[in-house]
């Protein structure tokens, strides 16, 4: 059987709201984007900074009443809009950082294109070549380590002989 709507619209159930992935902006909300709050009193709209201002007018209001509860609850509204607005601010700051980084970084690859430029110029040695020159840096440390051994040893055994001959 089929339903009647008799002529009324059906209510829009959140088919048509944006969906912010759970809570992650990632980019998605802007501190211009609007947003609907089913809030306590009713739903409210605006950006993320209305929002929590109208949700601490509203704590105000209720507390002034005398309604701890309600504005307890328009305060945890507050909190959350205030929670994302930093969230938005933090994003957009990393945002900026990123656009930096990457802007001094194509400048650095740039230059570091330069320098390639100028590598191309000088050849490298072959493989062979740098082998031998690392084998004989080698050799040559070891060298050094040995006439420093033997220079620690004949001073060693002159001490020797000087504590002997006292």
């Amino acid at each position: 059987m089929r339903q009647q709507n008799n002529g009324r619209r059906r209510q829009n159930r959140g088919s048509n709201r944006r969906s912010f992935n759970n809570g992650n902006l990632n980019g998605f909300i802007n501190k211009n984007t609007v947003i609907d709050s089913s809030g306590p009193d009713g739903r409210q709209r605006g950006s993320v900074s209305q929002l929590n201002e109208k949700y601490i007018s509203l704590a105000s209001d209720a507390s002034s009443s005398d309604d701890r509860i309600l504005a307890e609850s328009f305060l945890q509204f507050a909190d959350h809009y205030y929670r994302l607005q930093k969230e938005i601010e933090l994003n957009n700051e990393n945002k900026d950082v990123k656009i930096k980084s990457e802007s001094t970084s194509s400048l650095n690859n740039s230059a570091d294109a330069d320098e390639e430029d100028n590598d191309k110029t000088f050849k490298k040695p072959s493989r062979r070549k740098r082998g031998y020159q690392l084998k004989e840096a080698e050799f040559s440390a070891l060298n050094s380590d040995n006439e420093s051994n033997k220079i620690t040893e004949i001073k060693d055994k002159k001490t020797e002989s000087d504590n002997l001959s006292v």
